[in-house]
């Protein structure tokens, strides 16, 4: 059964998305104590993007996402966008969004700042997440993990997720 989000209401696979994520951040043993302002910043962040990339309107939210996905993945995009929209974050679009976001230009584009403020977010919540992926990714690879399959376990676990 697919959940659909409803106006107003986050479906439980999206909520499933940023709980892996959390979890993938605890299992690199990043992510700050609960309930710490640190932690609080980086949850805020990893659902406000989320939702910016799901249901911000804005024209330079909207290049951005896809122009990252472009960038990173080539044939893979246009599915690996459409998967985010049914499923929310997955290690490629997180991966996309991230080393799009890192090009100084990216944030000199016309309205991207404007569009992500919306969603009380901006640089520096950006700024955390990416250095919380790059310290997660060289956590696992000195496990011999990839971030990518950390995340892809996690969002098994999670509620929303797809039987495979």
């Amino acid at each position: 059964m697919r959940t659909v989000a409803q106006p107003g209401r986050t479906g439980s696979v999206y909520i499933g998305s940023v709980m892996a994520m959390l979890a993938t951040f605890e299992d690199a043993g990043i992510l700050p104590p609960e309930g710490t302002p640190q932690a609080n910043r980086i949850i805020k962040a990893v659902i406000q993007f989320q939702s910016a990339f799901l249901k911000s309107d804005h024209p330079a939210v909207r290049q951005f996402f896809t122009e990252a996905h472009r960038a990173k993945l080539g044939t893979r995009a246009e599915e690996v966008e459409t998967s985010f929209r049914q499923s929310g974050w997955s290690a490629d679009t997180f991966d996309a969004v991230i080393t799009a976001g890192q090009l100084d230009m990216a944030w000199n584009a016309d309205g991207l700042s404007d569009g992500f403020r919306e969603f009380n977010i901006g640089k520096q919540d950006f700024d955390i997440l990416a250095e919380l992926y790059q310290q997660s990714s060289r956590a696992f690879s000195t496990q011999g993990k990839s971030f990518q399959d950390v995340y892809a376990q996690r969002r098994r676990e999670m509620p929303g997720a797809k039987a495979e």
